[in-house]
């Protein structure tokens, strides 16, 4: 394969991008080669894993902190 090619199918790759769009934390510079490196499929599908591991950590703290009547 060739180095673009593997470079765009590492999944930590995209998941680095959703979670730095998450916190707001990314340079254009750096954006723009992952719109271009990633494909959409990529982004959408790290993007809501992370969603969902963000909502599931949400209720698990909160279930372990609030006492269940």
């Amino acid at each position: 394969m060739r180095e673009q090619e593997k470079s765009s199918m590492n999944p930590l790759r995209a998941v680095g991008a959703v979670l730095a769009a998450f916190t707001g934390i990314r340079r254009g510079k750096d954006s723009k080669e992952d719109l271009q490196k990633l494909k959409p499929v990529q982004i959408i599908l790290a993007a809501l894993i992370c969603a969902a591991v963000l909502i599931a950590g949400l209720i698990i703290l909160v279930k372990s902190i609030v006492p269940a009547q």
